[in-house]
């Protein structure tokens, strides 16, 4: 495991997104939740995790995040650990702007503002589990661990070897892959809510074993390391918690309801 990651925490808005119009400044990461703007609980997982050093946020039109006084209270007491970097027109052109601009030395956690429910434990869970060997790593929860803890949550899932997986918004990438990753990534963005074209991109024969069902999660970290000619590895974590970002306006009770049994004593 890399000693410490330094964090791209992703804060942009896609265009006409739903939530952004419903925040103030109609800026998504500004969404309250229990009367606090959603990123503040990112900040607050970031500031108390162990593996954890400076932290980066990137959004388009970042001055409003940056200026925004709840933002600015809670980064206070460690600003020097903060920066703020003017986006891209996508996650993964903003995570790959911000590495060829920054050139950062160490390992680099990539999370998103829409993540409000990851707490620290799962966070250290996932830095930990990330060998020094490999080129980047993406965290996934089980769809049997979702579905019981959220029986009636809509989620997108790519089945493989008889189980679903849906993404944590957590990748790790090294510093001298990171860029490759990141080219990789704008590549399939725009796939990732379709989970068959996702995988036809990593070759029809791919495909084939995904429908055949004889492709599981080794064998398409497998086929996604040779197409990017990387070393990929996946991160399943057993919080499914961790996989309930907050992409719709259905996701806002449902997250404030979790928040708010987490400040039960």
């Amino acid at each position: 495991m890399p000693a410490s990651f330094t964090v791209i925490l992703l804060a942009g808005d896609r265009p006409a997104d739903v939530l952004a119009q419903l925040s103030p400044g109609k800026r998504k990461a500004l969404l309250p939740l229990l009367g606090r703007p959603m990123i503040l609980y990112v900040l607050e997982t970031l500031l108390a995790a162990k593996h954890i050093g400076d932290i980066v946020i990137v959004a388009n039109t970042v001055a409003d995040i940056q200026n925004n006084s709840d933002v600015q209270a809670a980064i206070a007491p460690s600003a020097h650990r903060f920066s703020f970097r003017e986006g891209a027109t996508s996650p993964a052109t903003s995570v790959l702007k911000t590495m060829e601009e920054q050139r950062f030395e160490g390992a680099v956690l990539v999370t998103t503002a829409d993540n409000p429910l990851l707490t620290p434990a799962t966070l250290d869970a996932f830095c930990a589990g990330v060998p020094d060997d490999v080129d980047a790593a993406v965290g996934l929860a089980r769809e049997t661990e979702i579905r019981a803890s959220f029986p009636h949550v809509r989620r997108t899932y790519i089945r493989l070897g008889g189980e679903g997986y849906s993404g944590c918004n957590l990748f790790a990438l090294t510093p001298g892959a990171g860029p490759k990753a990141a080219r990789a990534w704008s590549e399939v963005e725009g796939r990732r809510k379709k989970p068959w074209q996702l995988i036809l991109h990593f070759g029809v024969w791919t495909l084939l074993r995904a429908v055949t069902g004889f492709l599981d999660l080794e064998g398409a970290l497998r086929a996604v390391s040779r197409a990017m000619g990387l070393k990929a590895k996946a991160i399943v974590l057993t919080d499914p918690v961790a996989a309930m970002d907050v992409d719709r306006p259905d996701h806002i009770p449902i997250a404030e309801s979790v928040l708010a049994a987490r400040r039960v004593p």
